[in-house]
């Protein structure tokens, strides 16, 4: 709908002027759309900021080489992107199962609910419930919205989207997580694609895998089977970018936008290790007697 002015004839025909009909029941319900963002937003990132805590460093440690099949461990960690490190830590704090058998996304909750408005509360409460990360084909779009069909389930998502398709086309697959704010369903964090010549053989193999994981644990769920290995997904798209000859990570990637500031980042690490290493006191020589 084009913009109304307030003394333009109102859009539903009743005759009247827009500010005296649907002007403020519009303004209502925007503001209400932006409190439900703006609560969404927040949340995202205090939930980032929620995983880098010093609690979760082992946690950590252990799901960096398992998420990107060793393609970045802790000693190389600082050269992820962005973007990477923002999709990481999604799936790091929604699918990966803590040492006492908890995710992430639940401790952030009991720690956190007291603190958070109704809004935020309330959009918390949906992600709690929300469907690991996974791989849906672009079936068809309409500006914003996204009609996605999970490549393993079959089943069809309507997905809010800012930025709209971007580049993905139709029969491509978009691999993310899928989240509910307040009325609408949304992307957890900035999604990644397969274009259609990587796909190959995906649905196939994650497939073969539920097989196999079903033979262990008979009576799990897919969505179990899912949580617990959402990262084949990253391992499948890591395999077809080397297959074609593309950077499979940011840190390969010699043209990265980011690459002068990665290279500082990791010369001060290197820096700081030296430091450190140097600072450390040197512990008098014993000589222990002979029979003693």
């Amino acid at each position: 709908m084009s913009k109304v002015g307030r003394n333009d004839p109102c859009y539903c025909g009743s005759g009247k002027k827009y500010k005296q009909c649907h002007m403020k029941a519009d303004k209502d319900a925007e503001k209400e759309r932006r409190d439900w963002s703006q609560a969404a937003t927040w949340l995202r990132r205090d939930l980032m900021k929620f995983a880098r805590e010093e609690r979760f460093n082992e946690s950590f440690a252990l799901a960096v080489p398992l998420f990107w099949n060793n393609y970045y461990d802790m000693d190389n960690v600082e050269q992820m992107s962005v973007l990477e490190a923002m999709r990481f830590i999604d799936w790091f704090a929604f699918d990966y199962k803590l040492e006492d058998g908890r995710y992430l996304i639940q401790v952030y909750h009991e720690d956190k609910q007291d603190e958070l408005s109704d809004h935020q509360q309330a959009v918390l409460n949906g992600w709690l419930k929300a469907a690991p990360s996974g791989a849906y084909e672009l079936r068809s779009y309409e500006g914003q919205i996204l009609s996605l069909r999970d490549i393993t389930t079959g089943e069809d998502y309507e997905v809010f989207e800012a930025g709209g398709r971007g580049n993905v086309e139709i029969g491509e697959v978009i691999l993310a997580r899928i989240l509910p704010v307040h009325d609408q369903l949304e992307f957890s964090a900035s999604p990644a694609y397969l274009p259609g010549d990587e796909i190959q053989d995906l649905p196939e193999k994650l497939k073969a895998a539920e097989d196999a994981y079903k033979v262990e644990h008979p009576d799990a769920s897919h969505e179990e089977f899912m949580r617990d290995n959402s990262y084949l997904i990253v391992h499948h798209a890591l395999a077809q970018a080397e297959r074609v000859g593309r950077p499979a990570v940011a840190r390969l990637d010699t043209n990265r936008e980011d690459g002068k500031t990665q290279q500082l980042a990791s010369r001060m690490k290197q820096k700081v290790q030296k430091q450190v290493i140097k600072d450390i006191p040197m512990q008098p020589k014993t000589h222990q007697k002979t029979g003693e």
